[in-house]
């Protein structure tokens, strides 16, 4: 009993998290749209999970499923948030559930990473866990810059919201300061 009353809060977060998502991403294209579309706010999900776990496996598994119900919860909400035509909410619901499938394979990747190094942050005090976190927050705007260059994806629209990135990188960057300055320096005995 214990275990499913340290998990469901988890996953009531990971739900409130995708909903919330859902909620500023909004219907319309523009700054909501971009601020919505950020996956680097999707590795706190599982990363913090993973922290109220100190066996890095179940906090894998617990970053996965806190990752998987932030999905459930970011579908739902769009679901009833988008103007998908004049259905019934569970054809809402259908068309929106598994929409995003690759985002939900590197959801689950990224979740159970992201997940094991919550784990590994509360167990062992390694400060390259917390560092990934805040990594994931400086490479994102630079992924995202590299793809909108390729025949792929084309369009210069992710870029238009420069200040987003930038105040995206510059997060990471202060979350790794924050981290690295509050790890206490490890005496070297010679």
């Amino acid at each position: 009993m214990n275990g499913a009353r340290k998990l469901i809060p988890l996953l009531l977060a990971g739900i409130v998290f995708g909903a919330l998502v859902a909620v500023i991403k909004g219907q319309e294209a523009g700054v909501r749209d971009a601020l919505g579309n950020t996956s680097a706010p999707w590795m706190l999900v599982p990363f913090l999970a993973g922290t109220r776990y100190r066996t890095v496996w179940k906090a894998a598994l617990v970053g996965l499923a806190t990752t998987l119900a932030a999905f459930f919860g970011f579908y739902v909400a769009e679901a009833a948030i988008l103007d998908l035509g004049p259905h019934p909410w569970y054809t809402d619901l259908q068309l929106t559930l598994g929409s995003g499938r690759l985002y939900e394979k590197w959801g689950l990747l990224s979740g159970t990473a992201y997940g094991a190094l919550g784990g590994i942050w509360v167990s062992r005090r390694l400060v390259i866990a917390p560092i990934a976190v805040g990594l994931a927050f400086i490479f994102e705007p630079l992924v995202v810059f590299l793809l909108t260059r390729t025949e792929v994806w084309g369009g210069g629209e992710f870029l238009r919201y420069r200040w987003l990135w930038v105040a995206e990188i510059l997060s990471g960057l202060a979350a790794i300061a924050l981290v690295v300055a509050r790890t206490p320096a490890r005496t070297q005995t010679s």
